[in-house]
């Protein structure tokens, strides 16, 4: 995952999870990715309150009810999330399978859906790098427009200055 000016950038993600176990084997996979600034919450509404933060990707729970009481859930979470902040990349945990909710979430905006099994953690991982190599190839791609407009400039400048020989060598052989 290198990019041409990326390589010493951190992304910032915040793992929305109400349940402690969840959270220490997914930051346990994220944390073998260097580049990553990570942060815990436990509910979506303290999420939200961090939101100005701007992190680059979530990890978040599907249902997060069992710390807070009437906690809103990860797919209420998820919309205000894409409402204040829609560049964020949001990455889903269920522990649910069933296909109806994986594709209703995806059609919301998340760009993840992954099953709370007994790999979730390396799924998280996997998703997150793969999100992250989305966010550099992007950045990449604007680099390269912007200097391939920059060049376009510079030959523009170029031919303008052969234009003009030509018409001064054009001007002195009619003389």
């Amino acid at each position: 995952m290198s990019s041409m000016n990326n390589v010493d950038k951190s992304y910032k993600v915040f793992l929305v999870d109400d349940e402690p176990m969840v959270h220490k084997m997914v930051s346990g996979q994220l944390k073998l990715i260097d580049t990553l600034d990570i942060k815990s919450f436990y509910n979506g509404e303290d999420l939200i309150e961090s939101i100005h933060q701007r992190p680059d990707i979530i990890v978040l729970d599907f249902h997060m009810d069992t710390v807070k009481e009437n906690a809103i859930n990860g797919l209420q979470t998820l919309m205000k999330i894409l409402e204040l902040s829609p560049e964020t990349k949001v990455i889903m945990l269920s522990s649910q399978d069933a296909i109806g909710t994986a594709v209703s979430v995806l059609k919301k905006g998340a760009v993840d859906y992954i099953v709370k099994d007994g790999v979730f953690g390396v799924k998280a991982k996997n998703a997150v790098e793969k999100v992250i190599q989305g966010l550099e190839l992007k950045e990449e791609i604007k680099e390269l427009t912007a200097r391939i407009k920059r060049d376009k400039l510079v030959m523009r400048g170029f031919l303008f200055i052969i234009l003009i020989l030509l018409i001064g060598i054009a001007a002195y052989i009619a003389s």
